[in-house]
């Protein structure tokens, strides 16, 4: 089972999704999980894909089914699709891959710096896909962050270059060697 909490829909709310609402998932959106996940990841998901994800995601976290829907049907449009797709990226990570518990604000009340340990994380900030990163050399990849940063209130720290070829590395062994 995995949990998330997020700002979403006016207050922060527990998003979860166990075995039975990964198939329920998987029936709503007419896919296997692993295609969803993939399709979130690299920004190529069908709104249907991101409301499904929100609302058995709020019914797992203690929603009625009827509150859920309500909530999907009356806040989804108020955001920005990327942002309903980010929260949706960070639930289908939560059963992929494991999400890394920290702070979500410094002391100061800046947010907390975004620290790249995993290639779908790289690929879900950036909505890009894996093949798209792989291609990409260290000095471009530093380049996209600096733009990300200058663009985002919310900042990412590029790892180094002996990082980013381990993140790759545990990805894809071969894509170091092309």
């Amino acid at each position: 089972m995995a949990e998330v909490i997020r700002h979403w829909a006016g207050k922060e709310r527990l998003f979860r999704l166990d075995l039975g609402r990964i198939l329920e998932l998987e029936q709503a959106c007419d896919d296997a999980i692993g295609s969803i996940f993939s399709r979130v990841c690299t920004g190529r998901f069908r709104a249907n894909d991101l409301t499904s994800i929100l609302r058995i995601g709020l019914e797992g976290g203690g929603a009625t089914k009827v509150q859920a829907k309500h909530l999907v049907d009356t806040f989804f449009d108020r955001l920005p699709y990327m942002e309903n797709a980010s929260i949706a990226g960070d639930i289908l990570s939560a059963i992929m891959v494991g999400i890394e518990e920290g702070e979500t604000a410094s002391a100061s009340g800046e947010p907390e710096r975004i620290v790249f340990s995993e290639v779908v994380q790289i690929c879900r900030v950036f909505n890009m896909s894996p093949h798209d990163l792989k291609v990409l050399t260290y000095a471009e990849f530093l380049n996209l962050v600096r733009g990300f940063n200058a663009s985002s209130d919310r900042k990412a720290a590029p790892p180094t270059e002996e990082e980013f070829m381990d993140i790759l590395a545990r990805y894809e062994p071969e894509a170091l060697n092309g």
